[in-house]
Parts: structure tokens; C-alpha cells; sequence
């Protein structure tokens, strides 16, 4: 099993073939090891001892007086040195990565070009060598975030990329010749201060690593060049035949911070974000105590669960910050930074499609929002969240267009996130309130129970704290127990296969619902394998169940099919009956065409509110699951609350409208990158297609207008779409937090579901003795009519209570009787009598079993009062229930 210490000891020992380059040669750096961490590093300072990383070496870069420079600005100086040196500056790609069916969201800028299939990673990419100002999110910071000056959870990795270069010149020594001279030239790093470490990059299962030179400058890390040159298959490592130059350069929180050399990367990146928010804080910034920590503060580190803490109680001591002016003044503003960070984040995210929730990539985005009120309400900063990302979105207008167009949907998702979280907000108050009475120790475990159970935060549990007096400061450590990882989780599960059927050995099966027009539903074949009742032909007009469309019926001579499954590109036919046929016999085959129509029209069908959903709904509104049966459909849209009547019926008739005025399907087969070019990343609605060509499925208008475009392997409509007909909807449903349902019926399978609803209408009808026409109005009269015998009644059973009650109060203290009542009526009887003086206890049953105490005596409680009284009343009977002092009640079981 390969790890990093194996692999960066085995690169260690061949120094000049990874790590060594012209530039280092040329300019005089020597290779020398780090008495700290014992990594080996290059430098030109002969004497210097330490790598550079800030966990041993403190910032020295913050200047007395700052230069200023935009975001913006600093991007374009960027991008106009590496295009002047052959690179192509392209757009950033979403921060929501469809592309990768492992990933919620994109990690790094290398992701954007990365496609994964068939277990093997492959890259699609429109320029070579290129530049991307790409921003990236990571969740694993969140502790960090505020405290250490350089931490984002959203940030711009600045991707400097080359592929399939080493034969053309473009690997190590050019990759370091031209750091060099943008760190030296651009960003003004003086030579003797800078080292270049060496390490090893790898993804998570060592199928693809490489050597690494991290950058480093005045104890900040300026970037990481990594050399992707080896993958690792079933543990032989080769080299790859596509080598890739992957430099992330961490402009917001690494260039632009040395740069300027403000007190934190955020004093840079969010210059007019912190005016904002401390101009609305009763706390404001302290720039003289900050210098205090502003150089250690990087040495600060929670994802280290053992140490982080810790080592934030020694920085508090070693710069001579007192316990009140940390926690008074520099906490708030840590706040404030980290504030600015998440609201970018949310910008970009909810922009990009996602959505705070409690499942998925949305996890993490209502950790981050939840925090962020947290932190407004602890610190009493009032800000408007709508605002604070009004002045984000302008201050990157030119680089990341159209951010402000989505202000309004994002303050929509804000306000019901923030009405969801003051709902649940008393309840949480109540349990750690609780908690701290009992004294119990909040450890990080703890925690994330009482986050996931009770949306309790870290910040949330210091603010009650503080309200009884108290200090509690949880360690930021408590956030690694509560986020949730960048990948997909369960994403290695491999499907439950639906067929046991070994078909080692066998072709693929050629697929002729796609090589033949989808009317062509007979054709002949020949029989490859027969196991049990399951068939694999040489060609197939059946449709194998794929992309939540069910499969084919029909049949295989005398044999029905009766369902169609692939396994690895071979198609298996489950049978039914007795088979004429065996092995290597001619076959002929005869889809069921009833049953196709039905599945293609349900399929363009869930197309069409797909796009209904986005234009309804908003962007927001990714598929994120269907299914197409012979009945009905379904399918599954990402919002952040339960659609309303007026939605649902706006959904529909938005879908309809299409096939209304006219729609044409139109299937093409393009290359996956043009494919994404094209029509953007929304062409992955549900999940990543893992293929270097895309089946594409695109519906126009008959102006020739895209209406929707998806990557999809399933059967349509395609020439003869008026076939889809009416689009009903028939149920919508909430199935998870942030996910609504919409079950429909389309083509056949409408007009069938609207003959039973006209039958239905025309039986109430009969019943109730009215022209159909008439039909709601009568039934809203006769609903009417119950609600006021429901009242009547409730109103008689009351006088009957007092009536039955007043004859009881004639029988003592010490009540026991049978009254043939319902529970609900024999509760009213018995609490009355209860009520109606002090010392009386009665104890009420019938003969169903059921059986009610209630008690107004300070010494006899009901609970005991049934107990005691049990046995003399009901023999060997057993009473099962429970109950208080004031009432108890329950059922009586027969004894054994």
C-alpha cells in the first residue's frame, strides 16, 4: 500500500530526477533539510535552518503601512504575466462540480479539467498551457477560518496548467523558470527569502501522484507546483502517458496578502466587505493589538485535534495579549473576517445551484450560515447578509459575471434559512441550557450531536454561555466532528446489480434502440448465453433499464421479456416460459410498443419540467434523481422550501406551454468537451456522465430556441413529439430537506389517469346526488355540515362529562369506576372530578381495557394510585402504560 512518507522518502533519494531544475542551478540554490519538520528543501541562503512553513517560522511580510490593490486588479496582473508566456487566460468553471460524480464541489482548479471514467482519470481542456481564476471550496478549513489570517472556505486558486507537455518542453524547469520569475518580477519576493520544499501530491487512492515543490516566502506558503507523472495500477506504478503541470497559486489567501502585506489575507481580499461589517459592530478592529498575534496567528491549527487549542493559548501568552483583550477584541474580529469569508462562499455556492440543507454538499452551507448568525448575534454585529454580498458581487463584476443577478433568489433561500433556524433556535437554547445546569462536559463528539440533532453550533453554546455569565469558549476543533468531507459520501458503493449472471468472455452487446430508429422495435438475433431464464443476444432492439427509464418488455420468441439489465456493456433479458430457443439459435425479437411509447413520452416528458423547474423555480433547481415508468414519472428538484399549490400548477403549466406551441428533439452524439462548451455544465442534471462522448438530448422550440440540453442515454420522442400530449401532475411531495418530488403522467399514460378521474367525478356524483358541474360545491356543503355535527357533538359529550362527573363527586375520595366510554371521554370525566376538589383521586376504565387515573391529592399520585389498586380491581391483569403524579393512563393486559 503506497503512502506519501514512502513515496517522498523513495523521491528524496533521487533528488536531481524530481526535484532539481535549471532555475535552482542557475541562481545558485542548494538543497538543504529542515531542522524543524525534516523535509528537504532548496534555498540560496546558506545559513537559513528552517523550510519557510508558518507553523515554525512567523509571518515577517505585514507591513507598517500596506500597499492597496483590488481583488480584481491583482487577478489581471496576474493573468498579463503567464499570457505574456504563452498561457490562455479562460473563464472560472462552477464551484458546484457536476462533472465529478465523486465531488459536491470544486476543490481546486486541476478539478475543472479532470473527468473521471471507468475508474481512470482522463482530462478535457480548451487551452494548453492555460490560467484560470478558478474559485475553489473546501470545508475542512471552517475552524481556521478568521483565526489564522490566511484560511477561506471559498477562495481563488489561480491555476496554472499544462498538459501532455514533458516531450515539448514544458515540465520542471520550465514550470520553476517561470515561478521564479513572477515571484521575483510581480509579486516583489526577495530571492534570499524564498524556498521551494519538496513533498509528493496524490488523490486519495495513490491512482495518480507525482513530486511537488511548495513555495514559500517570510513563513507564508505562496503555492504548490505539482509534476502528475505516475499512476498506480492494481499497485504497479508506471508512468503516465499524460503528464500534467499542476500549479495552485492561492492568490486571495496567499499573493494578494503578501502583496499588500495587510494584517490578514482578509484585510486584502475583503477591503470594503470589513468596512462594511465594522462599520455596523459595537467592536472595532484594533489594528495595534492585532500586531500583537498577526505574525504567530499562522502557527494557529484546528483541524490538529490534539494541539489546536493548545496552541492558541500559548500564542495568546507568548505575545503578551491578556485573556479579556483576546476575547473582547480580537475574537469579534475574527468573527467579523470569518463572516465575510462565508457570505462569499454562500454567494458563489448558492449561485452556482446549491442549496444550505441537511443532506449532501448542502451540509456545509448551513454549518457556514448558521454560523455566521452566530457570530452576528454573539458579537451584536447587524449587518445585512443581502447587502454584505451585494458589495462581494460588485467588487468581482468584471471577473465573475452575473453574481448580482442572483441576489434576489439568494436572499429568499437567507430569510427561510434564517426563520428554520429561529424556529429551532428555542429548543436549542433549552437543551444546552440544560446541559451546563448538569454540568456536562461538551466534548467535540458531543457536539456534533447536538448539531445534527439539535442545530446547535459551537458559537451558539459560547453566546448561552455568556447569557448565564459564564465563559465557555468551545475549541474550534469541535467543527471537525460536525463538517462533512469534500467527497461524496457512499459514492464507492457500487450499485446492487439486479442480475447474478457471469458474462466474462461475452462482447458488448450491440445496442440497436440507438443504431435504429426507436419505431424499429422487431429484429432478429443471435443467442450468445443462456443461464436459467436469462438470455444475452448479439444485438438488442430491448432497452436495458438505464438512467432511471425501466426497461423494454416484449418478447424472445415464445418467450416473454420481462425485464432488461446491463452489465458491463452486456445486456441480459430476464424470461418468462418456457424457452424454444437455446444457444447459438437465431431468435427473433418484438419490443413492446404500447409500453416504449409510454416510457419515451415520460421520459421527454420529465425533460420538459426539468427546464419547466428552472424557469419557474430559478437556476436552483437541479434534477437530482427521476424516474420513467409505463405508469408514471417522477422527478426530483433541488428548492429550499415545499412548493405551493400555485408553483405546482405554474410547473405545469409552464411544461405544457412547451408542447403547446411546439417542441422538436433533436439526439446527437458530441465529444464531451464540446458537449460542456456548448451547453455548459448543465447538461449533467442528476449526476456526472463518465464518457468522453455524450449522448446528447436537446429539446427546441419550432423558433429554434434551446429549451433544454442533458447528457441522457435514454429513449424520447424524437420526430414524433406530439405524442407526448397533455403533462399532468398528479402528487408533489417534500422527500428530503431541500429536495420536492413531482410524480406525472404524459402521453398514454394522461389519458388513461384523466378517464379515471372522470369515472371517479362521475361516482361522487351519483353519490352524492348531483350534476357533476355541481360536484365541489356540494361536497363543500356537506364538509361543512360534519364540521358543525362535530361541534354539536363535542358540545353534548362536555355537558355529559359535567353531568357523569357531578354523580362521582357523591363517591369519596378514593374513586374506582367502569364506565362504558371512549378514552377521550373518560379523560374529560375524571379530570373534572379531579378538578373539583382537593384529595380526590379517580381512577376510570372500561371494557375495551383502557383505563385512566387522574389525581388532585398531593400524597396519592395516579401512576401509584393504578398500581396499588390493580390487582383488587382487575385480578391477574396487567397494567401496561404509564404516566405522573397528576395522570396516568394505559391499557390493561390479561395476565399469563
Amino acid at each position: 500500500m503506497l503512502s506519501k512518507d514512502e513515496l517522498r522518502g523513495e523521491f528524496a533519494k533521487k533528488p536531481e530526477r524530481f526535484y532539481a531544475t535549471k532555475t535552482f542551478e542557475d541562481e545558485g540554490f542548494i538543497r538543504k533539510k529542515c531542522t524543524e519538520c525534516g523535509k528537504n528543501f532548496w534555498t540560496v541562503d546558506s545559513q537559513r535552518t528552517l523550510c519557510g512553513d508558518s507553523s515554525h517560522e512567523a509571518y515577517s511580510f505585514i507591513k507598517d503601512k500596506p500597499r492597496e490593490i483590488g481583488y480584481e486588479e491583482f487577478w489581471y496582473k496576474f493573468a498579463d504575466f503567464f499570457e505574456k508566456n504563452g498561457h490562455t487566460a479562460i473563464d472560472k468553471y462552477p464551484v458546484v462540480s457536476r462533472w465529478r460524480q465523486d465531488l459536491y464541489f470544486t476543490i481546486a482548479s486541476i478539478q475543472d479539467f479532470q473527468r473521471i471514467e471507468n475508474g481512470k482519470m482522463s482530462f478535457e481542456y480548451s487551452a494548453n498551457p492555460l490560467v484560470v481564476p478558478q474559485i475553489c471550496v473546501r470545508f475542512p478549513d471552517i475552524p481556521n477560518v478568521g483565526v489564522t489570517g490566511r484560511h477561506y472556505t471559498a477562495f481563488m486558486m489561480a491555476g496554472q496548467h499544462a498538459f501532455n507537455y514533458p516531450d515539448e518542453g514544458y515540465w520542471r524547469d520550465r514550470t520553476i523558470e517561470l515561478n521564479y520569475k513572477y515571484l521575483t518580477t510581480v509579486l516583489g519576493v526577495d530571492k534570499e527569502s524564498l524556498t521551494y520544499v519538496e513533498d509528493v501530491w496524490a488523490m486519495g487512492d495513490f491512482s495518480e501522484f507525482g513530486p511537488s515543490l511548495e513555495f514559500f516566502s517570510k513563513g507564508l506558503e505562496l503555492g504548490n507546483n505539482v509534476f502528475t507523472e505516475f499512476e498506480s495500477i492494481n499497485g504497479n506504478v508506471q508512468e503516465l502517458k499524460s503528464k500534467v503541470v499542476d500549479v495552485g497559486w492561492g492568490l486571495d489567501a496567499r499573493e494578494i496578502w503578501y502583496y499588500a502585506g495587510t494584517q490578514t489575507a482578509y484585510d486584502a481580499a475583503f477591503k470594503n466587505e470589513m468596512e462594511y461589517i465594522n462599520g455596523h459592530s459595537p467592536v472595532k478592529p484594533d489594528r495595534q493589538l492585532y500586531a500583537k498575534i498577526a505574525g504567530v496567528a499562522g502557527k494557529v491549527d484546528f483541524a490538529d485535534v490534539a494541539h489546536g487549542s493548545e496552541t492558541e493559548k500559548k500564542l495568546i501568552r507568548s505575545a503578551g495579549v491578556s485573556e479579556a483583550e483576546y476575547y473582547d477584541i480580537i475574537k469579534p474580529m475574527q468573527a467579523a473576517y470569518a463572516i465575510a469569508d462565508h457570505s462569499r462562499c454562500l454567494l458563489f455556492t448558492i449561485s452556482d445551484g446549491a442549496l444550505p440543507s441537511n443532506i449532501g454538499g448542502g451540509y456545509n452551507l448551513r454549518i457556514l450560515l448558521r454560523r455566521m448568525l452566530d457570530f452576528m448575534a454573539r458579537y451584536h454585529i447587524d449587518i445585512d447578509i443581502i447587502k454584505l454580498m451585494e458589495i462581494e458581487a460588485r467588487d468581482v463584476s468584471r471577473l465573475y459575471k452575473g453574481l448580482d443577478e442572483n441576489l434576489d433568489e439568494i436572499s429568499n433561500v437567507i430569510d427561510i434559512e434564517r426563520r428554520r433556524y429561529e424556529a429551532t433556535r428555542a429548543s436549542a437554547v433549552k437543551t444546552v441550557t440544560t446541559l451546563m445546569d448538569k454540568g456536562e462536559n461538551l466534548t467535540v463528539e458531543r457536539m456534533r450531536t447536538l448539531y445534527e440533532s439539535n442545530g446547535v453550533t459551537p458559537e451558539l453554546v459560547s453566546t448561552i454561555a455568556a447569557s448565564k455569565g459564564m465563559k465557555i469558549e468551545l475549541s474550534e476543533e469541535a467543527y471537525g466532528k460536525i463538517i462533512k468531507g469534500d467527497f461524496v459520501e457512499g459514492k464507492e458503493r457500487k450499485k446492487e446489480a439486479k442480475v447474478d449472471m457471469d458474462v466474462s468472455g461475452l462482447p458488448k452487446t450491440m445496442k440497436l434502440f440507438y443504431t435504429s430508429k426507436t419505431e424499429d422495435i422487431e429484429a432478429d438475433a443471435s443467442v450468445l448465453r443462456i443461464r436459467g431464464n436469462m438470455a444475452v443476444l448479439d444485438r438488442t432492439p430491448f432497452y436495458a433499464e438505464s438512467g432511471g427509464q425501466e426497461a423494454d418488455h416484449g418478447s424472445i420468441g415464445n418467450a416473454k421479456v420481462t425485464d432488461v439489465q446491463s452489465v458491463n456493456g452486456v445486456i441480459v433479458h430476464m424470461l418468462d416460459g418456457k424457452l424454444d430457443f437455446g444457444e447459438g439459435a437465431k431468435v427473433h425479437c418484438s419490443v413492446d410498443q404500447e409500453r416504449r411509447i409510454r416510457l419515451m413520452a415520460h421520459h421527454t416528458a420529465t425533460h420538459l419540467m426539468s427546464a419547466a423547474a428552472r424557469k419557474v423555480l430559478g437556476p436552483h433547481a437541479w434534477q437530482e434523481g427521476a424516474r420513467k415508468s409505463a405508469d408514471k414519472a417522477h422527478i426530483d428538484i433541488a428548492h429550499y422550501e415545499r412548493l405551493s399549490e400555485a408553483q405546482v400548477q405554474k410547473l405545469e403549466d409552464t411544461a405544457n406551454s412547451y408542447v403547446v406551441h411546439g417542441m422538436k428533439v433533436k439526439i446527437e452524439y458530441l465529444p464531451r468537451s464540446e458537449a460542456e462548451s456548448k451547453f455548459s455544465f448543465s447538461i449533467y442534471q442528476g449526476h456526472g456522465v463518465p464518457s468522453s462522448e455524450l449522448r446528447m438530448v436537446e429539446i427546441y422550440d419550432l423558433d429554434g430556441k434551446l429549451l433544454d440540453a442533458e447528457a441522457c442515454g435514454g429513449l424520447h420522442l424524437e420526430g414524433r413529439e406530439s405524442m407526448i400530449g397533455l403533462i399532468k401532475i398528479i402528487a408533489s411531495s417534500r422527500i428530503h430537506d431541500g429536495i420536492n418530488r413531482l410524480e406525472y403522467v404524459a402521453g398514454p399514460a394522461a389519458v388513461d389517469y384523466m378517464k379515471r378521474l372522470d369515472g371517479s367525478i362521475r361516482s361522487l356524483a351519483s353519490v352524492a346526488g348531483v350534476d357533476q358541474d355541481k360536484l365541489a360545491q356540494s361536497i363543500t356543503s356537506q364538509i361543512k355540515e360534519l364540521k358543525d355535527y362535530k361541534k354539536e357533538h363535542e358540545r353534548l359529550a362536555k355537558k355529559l362529562a359535567d353531568f357523569i362527573s357531578e354523580g362521582l363527586l357523591d363517591k369519596g375520595d378514593r374513586i374506582t369506576e367502569n364506565l362504558d366510554y371512549d378514552r377521550r371521554m373518560l379523560r374529560e370525566i375524571a379530570t373534572k372530578v379531579a378538578d373539583s376538589r382537593k384529595g380526590v383521586v379517580v381512577m376510570l376504565y372500561n371494557g375495551s381495557g383502557y383505563v385512566v387515573c387522574v389525581s388532585s391529592d398531593d400524597k396519592t399520585g395516579a401512576l401509584d394510585f393504578i398500581k396499588g389498586n390493580a390487582k383488587n380491581v382487575f385480578g391477574d391483569a396487567q397494567f401496561m402504560g404509564g404516566g405522573s403524579a397528576r395522570i396516568a393512563e394505559g391499557r390493561i393486559s390479561p395476565g399469563e
